[in-house]
């Protein structure tokens, strides 16, 4: 299975980013190693985002993380059913295996290549990435509990969005406009009281899930735009807001408040 379909990928191949030393992009995003293609081992991405997911971030960013990931995935209901079918099996695996390992390990014939790759048997891959070392950190550094409680996070966010995909809209209305217009528009209609934004458990709007909702509720002539720019520019509080804001006024438009016109 091709996994750069499902996960956010970085276009640009690591060594390039290494060469140049530009940011690479968002925290989340994955590194791009597709010029150790065709030898590549097949599931190396689904590897590293393993490891990405159960040791190498706060378990606090872990939400944002698989919400950053099906966002940007091209094909989320696949998303979904790798982190079901894949990733908690995977962890319970882990769980019960994890030891730790005194070997200094090593590979058939392996020859080291740079960003700590090597190639053994016609196949190129990253030990970090490997289920041996996997299991070695989780039981030196004993997060088994720790693990235990990002299941459950995983498994709460499939259920919620296996909910949102059999609910989504068949017949969507069609947006001609620029989508940060549509995001603008929905943002207005919040701020007069024509519309109930969703809210997180402070009270305060929760942005990602109401630009999930403009998402799923549209279909747009133009590109289909990411979570991130609906956000951006439905959020009353952000800079692209309040620009849009101002052009819009300048050019006469004006919503009354919705108590104002009874």
């Amino acid at each position: 299975m091709n996994y750069k379909e499902i996960f956010a990928i970085n276009n640009t191949p690591y060594n390039k980013l290494k060469k140049d030393k530009v940011n690479k992009g968002s925290k989340y995003q994955l590194d791009n190693y597709d010029y150790h293609e065709p030898e590549l081992i097949d599931d190396f991405y689904l590897k590293y985002f393993l490891r990405e997911l159960l040791v190498e971030m706060d378990i606090l960013d872990v939400e944002e993380f698989l919400e950053y990931h099906y966002d940007q995935s091209s094909n989320q209901e696949s998303f979904l059913k790798i982190l079901k079918y894949k990733i908690l099996p995977k962890i319970d695996e882990v769980i019960k295996n994890a030891q730790c390992s005194m070997s200094e390990g090593g590979y058939y014939d392996e020859i080291r290549l740079g960003d700590d790759f090597i190639k053994t048997e016609n196949v190129i891959l990253k030990p970090m990435y490997e289920d041996t070392l996997l299991y070695h950190i989780v039981d030196l550094k004993n997060l088994h509990e720790d693990i235990k409680v990002r299941k459950t996070f995983i498994s709460e966010f499939i259920e919620r969005n296996s909910n949102l995909i059999g609910n989504q809209i068949t017949n969507k209305l069609i947006w001609s406009g620029k989508p940060s217009h549509l995001a603008y528009f929905v943002g207005q209609l919040i701020k007069e009281n024509y519309i109930k934004a969703p809210v997180k458990n402070d009270g305060e709007i929760n942005h990602h899930e109401l630009s999930r909702s403009i998402l799923n509720s549209f279909d747009f002539d133009q590109k289909v735009p990411t979570i991130e720019t609906l956000r951006k520019y439905s959020n009353m509080d952000s800079e692209k807001f309040s620009s849009l804001d101002e052009r819009f006024a300048n050019s006469g438009f004006y919503l009354p408040n919705s108590g104002i016109l009874g």
